[in-house]
């Protein structure tokens, strides 16, 4: 749980009383090593390689067309749309957008091996994303994640109002038009953490301390859509039926083979096994919680 205390501090307390209950704003022990910087999207913007949806631009709630922020590249005679204009981008966030990045662990080396070290201490598969507001801007409006979230605050500062989380599980991810009584109201300064449980809606705006840069590591959970996506897929493993019975008859045995294979599953199938199924699906990769696989190391491995 190292990677969790070097956010938390000591683990057990924060599972036992906040996880999934309680926003709180935590202040790391031991200052917390960035494992990413605004250097880093400079450089990312500048190779002209990122492109949509790993980023989107934002302002006063609404998503910008992606031509205002993006660029066509020529290559192999053939257009390719969808591409960062780095120059288009910073002018907007000079203007009072947000740059909203996403997934960033899929391209930056840093941010992969911190979300693996997470999700493997939680038994979750961790997402990360990076946001760049300017002073005194809002970004998104009151929504819910579907993810308990840490907000990692890198530079400057961010005003949040965060709010209860739901009571029972009838609510949905999205923008929230009424969020319910706020549980927390903060400034999260550089240096700082900031937890938001699972579907408590939030919103926050750029603190007066120039731009606020700040990464979020997304925890996924299981839901009704990952047990019905079991469900069905179970439902069609091992059964081999006709496309297209040629008539009633056929029809009807298809029917009846349909119904006792399911009859069959359901039988068999307990709440438990199905759960631990679906747990599986919001588990980090095997093969991304180990040392990934480079052509450096392909190339050493064969010297």
């Amino acid at each position: 749980m190292e990677t969790l205390r070097s956010m938390v501090g000591d683990p057990a307390p924060f599972l036992a009383t906040a996880w999934r209950r309680q926003a709180l704003v935590l202040r790391p022990p031991v200052p917390l090593a960035a494992p990413v910087g605004l250097a880093d999207v400079d450089t990312v913007l500048a190779s002209g390689l990122l492109r949509v949806p790993y980023l989107e631009v934002v302002a006063d709630g609404k998503a910008l067309e992606q031509s205002e922020y993006t660029g066509t590249r020529h290559l192999v005679d053939r257009d390719f749309r969808g591409y960062a204009d780095p120059d288009k981008v910073r002018g907007h966030v000079e203007s009072g957008a947000t740059l909203v990045m996403r997934n960033i662990e899929h391209w930056h080396a840093g941010t992969a091996a911190f979300a693996d070290r997470l999700g493997a201490e939680l038994g979750r598969r961790v997402e990360a994303f990076l946001f760049v507001t300017p002073p005194g801007r809002r970004g998104f409006p009151a929504h819910r994640d579907d993810a308990d979230v840490f907000v990692l605050q890198l530079q400057g500062g961010k005003r949040w109002q965060i709010h209860h989380p739901p009571a029972d599980g009838n609510w949905r991810p999205g923008p929230e038009a009424d969020p319910g009584p706020v549980q927390l109201e903060t400034t999260v300064h550089a240096g700082e953490v900031l937890y938001v449980p699972r579907g408590a809606a939030h919103s926050a705006v750029g603190h007066t301390e120039g731009l606020s840069f700040h990464l979020s590591l997304t925890v996924r959970q299981p839901g009704t859509g990952e047990l019905r996506a079991e469900l069905a897929r179970r439902f069609a493993e091992g059964l081999a039926l006709p496309l297209l019975p040629i008539d009633p008859a056929e029809l009807r045995r298809t029917a009846q083979e349909l119904l006792d294979h399911h009859r069959r599953l359901l039988a068999a199938l307990t709440p438990e096994e199905l759960c631990a199924a679906v747990e599986t699906v919001t588990r980090p990769d095997a093969d991304s919680a180990g040392d990934r696989r480079t052509l450096t190391g392909l190339a050493a491995a064969r010297d």
